[in-house]
């Protein structure tokens, strides 16, 4: 949830604060939960939250476990048991109540993917493998094939569906046709010219019929009347995976996929084949992802699968979109780590679409309001049924059948944890609501609530403020001080609905506190005796630099200040005109003599606290060295073969000689004892054995670890 820091400004007539935003801790600061992504941060039990940001309560549901892996196809009958068309060796299942049951077997099959109702009742299915309808007899629990379609075209019926007159019309693969069975009359209605026929529905008083296709993602309508069949969309993707009807929206709600590995078949897939031959063909219409974390279904995270094999566990992306008969389309929802299997409406025209991953039923409603109406234990949710009064769906993965019932009676919502970042007395909470909502608050000092934390408490006075119509309701937080905060809204009636909460605290003030002092030449030089530039002075600046904690981001201001080591009286150091609120400052120490001092940095979040709430904090360096003074060189001498001399400094070690015969370059010399890690060195030099005779001039130079440099030289004569 974004935590939002405020400042308060005024006080209007109505009790409502006005807040000016600036970018660091005040007075009195205000967290606000108001939109879906920050709602979801929290945990809903037995609610929904939709993306206008409102929870409200969700639907009790009934589960029956069903003996299946996978469920392909559903239809509800009369009595209102549901036929499930399962995977365990060409199945029928029938859920009656809480009771589910094996009505039949069909020999040959891995599974029965289809499965349609005609006006009269009769119940039709069709399997994978298989080129036969079957017509399924309830009460006796029986198959029997009723029509063969062309071994040529069909491998499978992917798709049924019935015309008011009772022809059966059926979706198949891999020939991506479409035929009708009227009696044992079987008759080629269009060719699509994709692969397979995987969504088919049957508009009986448009007298039409819809499908859609997998690998190019078109969908088509045939004129049951005329005969003539129109391509009326064309996706970006390669599934059609759901056809529904729309009678309050007009058209039909399609459920368009575009999943990463397509199942291919053996050769080429005309996508690709496209795509080979013609690189900048139209691609269809795209769906239009959302934002992650912007409303139900827009996953940050990539869906954990683990299994591809799997019947819904392939990886992809789903849209829904409302295409109408003269081919006008509107999105209405997208998912961004998963796709749909499955699509129904209401009456009312609220859409209901299934995902493949997650275990969840979306719900639209009219307004294009999304909410996560469902969300189960199982992973896939592969079929989606409206009885008339309720929804019912069914899973893969532990196969089950979901009855949805009435409002949830004992909704609630809890958020996610408010850091205070310390300890903070709360004021006002306030929120919006309909219906029976009951807020309460916790808090405590550890990130993760548990024990410690106070009881739950209802807010003190909690009334109505503000105009009835905006549903403003608020009272006085009652849990006690802490750093961390939760609030928990209890869900009453159906009519429940939280909207936008805030809440308003002042949190301790916390000082600005200095943890470590580095103090470094602001710039210095490696092997400084062997360069050009070891004549020139070496630079006075220090660079002192600080690390801090400042827990409540407070714009902070620092001061130093010297002393001398010996010395009891700290000496202020100038940093500028302006106060200064860099964690870093360059120090000229050319006016300080050389030795040993300390140095106190300071911090203080006066301006912008009030003078009872300002904080200060103080850190001491350790010693360091002002050193600016060069090292000297003395009693240099030659003695045949061999030079020696002193080099001494009054403050730091010396850590590098180096010498040169007659302007020769610059070489790296040695000590006596072959370390430099004193203030005074005895130095060494060999002198060359093949010296031509005559005069010759021996240079010297040696520097300290402060960086300064000493330089002398020598004449003298070989003979």
């Amino acid at each position: 949830m974004k935590l939002r820091t405020t400042l308060v400004a005024a006080t209007a007539a109505v009790g409502i604060s006005a807040f000016a935003l600036t970018a660091h801790a005040v007075v009195t600061a205000a967290w606000t939960v108001e939109s879906y992504s920050q709602f979801d941060q929290g945990d809903a039990s037995s609610a929904i939250i939709n993306s206008l940001g409102e929870v409200r309560p969700g639907w009790e549901t009934s589960r029956v476990a069903i003996e299946s892996d996978a469920i392909w196809a559903s239809v509800r009958l009369s009595d209102g048991s549901i036929l499930l068309g399962a995977d365990s060796k060409g199945s029928i299942l029938r859920v009656t109540g809480k009771d589910s049951k094996k009505l039949l077997s069909i020999d040959g099959a891995i599974a029965v993917v289809a499965l349609t109702q005609a006006p009269d009742g009769t119940v039709y299915a069709a399997t994978m493998p298989g080129n036969k309808l079957y017509r399924i007899d309830v009460a006796g629990g029986k198959a029997t094939a009723v029509a063969t379609l062309p071994a040529k075209d069909v491998e499978t019926i992917w798709s049924l569906g019935v015309a008011g007159n009772g022809t059966v019309y059926a979706g198949v693969g891999p020939s991506g046709k479409v035929f009708s069975i009227a009696g044992a009359t079987v008759k080629e209605v269009f060719a699509t010219g994709d692969k397979r026929v995987t969504a088919l529905t049957v508009d009986t008083k448009a007298n039409a019929v819809w499908f859609g296709t997998s690998e190019r993602a078109l969908v088509f309508r045939h004129d049951v009347k005329s005969g003539t069949t129109r391509a009326v969309a064309d996706f970006a993707g390669n599934e059609i995976s759901a056809i529904a009807l729309a009678p309050a929206r007009g058209g039909v709600i399609v459920a368009a996929n575009d999943l990463q590995d397509p199942p291919t078949g053996p050769g080429k897939n005309p996508s690709a084949v496209e795509a080979g031959e013609k690189p900048n063909a139209l691609k269809g219409q795209a769906a239009k992802t959302p934002e992650a974390g912007s409303k139900p279904g827009a996953d940050k995270d990539s869906p954990s699968v683990t299994d591809i094999g799997r019947r819904g566990a392939k990886k992809g992306k789903g849209a829904l979109f409302h295409v109408t008969e003269d081919g006008r389309m509107k999105q209405v929802h997208a998912l961004t780590q998963t796709y749909f299997t499955a699509v129904t409406l209401d009456a009312d025209g609220t859409i209901y679409a299934a995902a493949a991953d997650k275990g969840r039923v979306y719900q639209i409603d009219s307004e294009q309001t999304v909410a996560t109406a469902f969300d189960v234990d199982e992973r896939a949710v592969s079929q989606l049924l409206w009885d008339g009064k309720t929804l019912v769906f069914a899973t893969d993965d532990a196969a089950a059948l979901y009855r949805a019932g009435g409002r949830a009676t004992k909704a609630s919502y809890v958020s996610d944890v408010l850091d205070a970042k310390s300890a903070s007395n709360y004021g006002r909470l306030t929120y919006q609501a309909a219906g029976s909502v009951v807020m309460e608050t916790r808090t405590g000092n550890t990130a993760k609530p548990g024990p410690g934390w106070s009881e739950w408490q209802a807010l003190s006075g909690d009334a109505a403020t503000g105009p009835a119509a905006l549903g403003g309701r608020g009272g006085k937080i009652a849990s006690p001080a802490g750093r961390y905060l939760q609030f928990r809204a209890a869900l009453r009636d159906e009519k429940a609905t939280l909207r936008r909460v805030s809440l308003y605290y002042v949190a301790q003030n916390n000082a600005t506190t200095i943890e470590d002092i580095t103090i470094e030449p602001a710039s210095k030089e490696t092997l400084p005796t062997l360069k050009d530039l070891a004549g020139k002075s070496r630079s006075p600046l220090l660079r002192v630099k600080w690390k801090i904690d400042n827990q409540d981001s407070d714009e902070t201001t620092y001061t130093l200040d010297v002393r001398r080591d010996g010395e009891s009286n700290w000496r202020s150091l100038a940093t500028g005109k302006t106060p200064l609120t860099s964690t870093s400052w360059e120090w000229n120490t050319e006016t300080f003599p050389d030795g040993w001092y300390r140095l106190r940095v300071s911090s203080s979040d006066a301006g912008v606290n009030s003078p009872d709430r300002a904080m200060t904090a103080s850190f001491m360096s350790a010693l360091f060295a002002i050193d600016n003074q060069r090292p000297s060189i003395e009693a240099l001498r030659i003695d045949g073969n061999k030079a020696s001399a002193k080099a001494s400094d009054a403050i730091s070690i010396i850590t590098e000689m180096a010498y040169s015969i007659d302007d020769a370059p610059w070489q790296l010399g040695a000590s006596a004892d072959g370390i430099f890690d004193d203030t005074n060195e005895s130095l060494r030099i060999d002198m060359p054995a093949n010296l031509a005779k005559g005069t010759h001039t021996l240079a010297l130079r040696v520097a300290d670890a402060a960086g300064n440099i000493g330089a002398t030289s020598t004449t003298f004569v070989t003979k």
